[in-house]
């Protein structure tokens, strides 16, 4: 792990949980951090986005996002945000995924996510009763993966200066002979070097980046008309479609 990211810990004293089940404030990390903690975010209305090494990652709502320990990343929460954030000492981590990854919500998980909101999270130890409901929910979760929303950023700095121009202009209708012009490329070595540095084509990268701004704005209260306008879509329509194939419903009922 780079140095310029050191290890920090929210868990001060011994316990096994940190357990913040008040309110998600909107906030914003600017920095790349890492806990020595295990980092569960269940985020039942809103939308939070963690900036990793390799791009930024969405837990949208009714999601639950975990990242594990050491992984460097800075979390924004959007809005107020509705949801809890848990943190768990390390030798309680193992049954959980090495890499983040967001899980749906499902009305189990839900339920012992409540119940683990009650708990009295000061004991160093967990009681038997306790830890049986956790490996209940490390169970759940292990066969609720969802389709993350991640996305990738290049390396090359030409390539990086046109990904940070798409994401603060998602509506940019620039075509791919328009930017192989302008990063100096050709059609075909910028389709080469895109898909290599990203794992993705042009086209796919930005279909994730209006989702993940689609996200966003729906979670501060945006209609769909609007998002789907500052988005760039020529209709509202073909923004809806969009969206449902990415997420398997409609914005309007995402945003309920």
């Amino acid at each position: 792990m780079p140095a310029q990211y050191p290890l920090q810990r929210r868990i001060q004293d011994g316990r096994a949980l940190l357990i913040n089940a008040q309110p998600l404030q909107a906030s914003s990390d600017d920095v790349l951090h890492r806990y020595r903690e295990g980092q569960l975010w269940a985020v039942r209305h809103g939308v939070i986005t963690a900036e990793l090494d390799a791009g930024s990652w969405v837990v949208p709502s009714r999601h639950i996002g975990w990242i594990p320990p050491g992984v460097a990343h800075a979390a924004r929460v959007h809005e107020a945000a509705k949801g809890m954030m848990i943190y768990l000492r390390p030798d309680l981590c193992p049954l959980f995924p090495t890499t983040p990854t967001v899980f749906d919500m499902t009305p189990l998980s839900s339920a012992l996510l409540e119940r683990i909101g009650t708990w009295d999270s000061g004991a160093a130890e967990l009681s038997a009763p306790v830890h049986r409901q956790l490996d209940v929910l490390f169970d759940e979760l292990k066969i609720s993966p969802a389709n993350a929303l991640f996305l990738p950023m290049p390396s090359s700095p030409h390539l990086v200066g046109m990904t940070l121009t798409i994401v603060a202009d998602p509506a940019n209708k620039l075509s791919l002979d328009d930017w192989a012009r302008r990063v100096g490329m050709s059609r075909r070595g910028l389709t080469r070097h895109f898909r290599a540095e990203t794992g993705m084509s042009l086209m796919q990268w930005r279909i994730v980046a209006r989702m993940k701004r689609a996200l966003e704005l729906l979670a501060r209260g945006d209609n769909v008309n609007r998002v789907a306008q500052r988005l760039g879509y020529d209709s509202v329509s073909t923004f809806i479609n969009a969206f449902s194939a990415q997420f398997g419903m409609t914005p309007g009922v995402y945003a309920l």
